[in-house]
């Protein structure tokens, strides 16, 4: 049988345990809570410059990219663990997407989680960027990325871009496939309110592509960490309820334990007791 103080040494080891659960899971929802307004805000600047682009097509001699057939997708994880089957969720997309997908030449993995796990895949190029492991990380982390595919884009090594991220909607885990270039603007205005501009047409479209883009890289990786971090506090959630769980049935063995000490003691004290009392009572 285990002894009380192997029991107390368990018992406070959980309870260890126990608050570094409570912390991560204190960290994920203040993540969750500064994504969410700043996740407000990207959409709203991404209908300004959708707006700003559909005025810009109006414009004489703007025109878009011709869509293509060559795709590179950019698959959106996690950097770090604990957060259940998030990256394999993404990994199952991302390799269905390649299946259903004709011409697919290159796979972009965010996030190191996602990018340890991925297979390799025959024909395709790979890339392998971390992912921002906080709200206050997006910029750098995005930057890198815009810089990656954008001079792709504009090179001409692939035709349309797709993005694979997850979201945390409805109280559930779900991963979308989005179509970001070439971006679905479509003339906004009348030819009799063509906006003045005093640049080149072609390079303000250009630079509102890339806007564009940068905003959907942005609000992607915003919802990705949410969802991350949404599917970390649950699974900080579950874990310690099992914590609390074992810590109660440690603290039920340590009370029988000590009990069971204790009367050992008693028990080991009375007989003392009775054969001190006999062997006085035999006398010399």
């Amino acid at each position: 049988m285990i002894s009380s103080k192997e029991l107390e040494k368990k018992r406070k080891s959980y309870k260890s345990i126990l608050g570094i659960v409570k912390a991560m899971k204190a960290l994920s929802a203040a993540n969750i809570r500064k994504g969410g307004a700043a996740l407000n805000h990207t959409r709203r600047y991404r209908e300004l410059v959708d707006g700003a682009a559909s005025a810009a097509l109006s414009l004489p001699g703007v025109s878009l990219l011709p869509h293509g057939g060559r795709k590179l997708l950019v698959a959106f994880g996690s950097q770090y663990g604990l957060c259940g089957a998030f990256n394999e969720r993404v990994l199952k997309e991302t390799e269905d997407s390649v299946a259903a997908l004709p011409e697919v030449v290159g796979l972009v993995y965010v996030g190191k989680r996602l990018s340890d796990r991925a297979p390799d895949l025959p024909g395709l190029s790979a890339w392998k960027l971390d992912a921002p492991g906080s709200i206050e990380g997006i910029g750098d982390a995005m930057n890198a990325l815009l810089s990656l595919v954008y001079e792709k884009y504009k090179s001409g090594e692939f035709d349309e871009l797709y993005f694979i991220s997850p979201e945390f909607t409805d109280e559930s885990l779900s991963v979308m496939k989005r179509k970001v270039l070439p971006p679905d603007f479509r003339p906004g205005v009348s030819l009799d309110d063509v906006p003045l501009v005093y640049i080149d047409p072609r390079e303000l479209m250009e630079g509102l592509i890339e806007e564009h883009l940068y905003i959907y890289l942005y609000s992607t990786a915003l919802e990705a960490i949410i969802a991350e971090n949404e599917t970390r506090m649950r699974s900080m959630d579950f874990a310690a309820k099992n914590i609390k769980k074992r810590v109660d049935d440690l603290t039920q063995s340590f009370n029988y334990a000590f009990q069971e000490e204790v009367t050992g003691e008693l028990l080991e004290i009375i007989s003392g007791y009775e054969a001190l009392r006999k062997s006085k009572n035999k006398g010399p």
